[in-house]
């Protein structure tokens, strides 16, 4: 095999490029399409698929904390959920706490109108909406005289779940928000 990454030198082994692919997900802050790992290693499609499967199932066969795991088109590493409690002590929220209770709120009654977010917690819910559409976490779509609104695929990927499992979502959140 004969790959050439973006400013790297030859890749000749597929261990070389089991271990590129491997260094790309850890360092990206979010999942990552073949193309996206394609365009940072240089590798071809191919080979990056290859890779991701190796990975996988590596991670798999193995007693860790981590797992690459598939979002949608994208792929992640992860810390595997059993092991969520013990980092949360240690952990930054990226998003405030009562923002997050907000976006818990929306994943729960999704979908949800503004205007009954609203009533439940106040003038104060506009700019969490706001922040919360500018990271992409949720989708908004007009409803009469106020908006509908809903968790994204974003969302989802933000807090590593798969996006059709709602009562995942419904049981994360309740867990993030009760931990202040």
């Amino acid at each position: 095999m004969n790959m050439v990454g973006k400013d790297h030198e030859e890749i000749q082994d597929d261990e070389v490029a089991v271990e590129a692919v491997e260094a790309v997900l850890f360092s990206a802050g979010s999942p990552l399409t073949v193309p996206d790992i394609e365009e940072a290693t240089g590798i071809s499609r191919e080979t990056v698929r290859e890779a991701v499967k190796k990975l996988t199932s590596m991670y798999r066969s193995r007693r860790t904390a981590i797992e690459i795991k598939k979002i949608g088109r994208s792929y992640a590493m992860q810390l595997k959920p059993d092991f969520k409690p013990y980092v949360v002590p240690v952990m930054e929220d990226e998003i405030d706490s009562d923002i997050l209770k907000t976006a818990a709120l929306i994943a729960y009654y999704q979908p949800v109108r503004q205007s009954e977010l609203r009533k439940k917690i106040g003038e104060k819910v506009y700019g969490h909406i706001d922040e919360l559409k500018e990271k992409g976490l949720i989708l908004l779509e007009k409803d009469g005289r106020t908006y509908s609104i809903r968790t994204s695929s974003k969302f989802q990927e933000y807090f590593g779940l798969e996006a059709g499992d709602r009562e995942e979502l419904k049981r994360l959140m309740t867990e993030k928000t009760s931990k202040d």
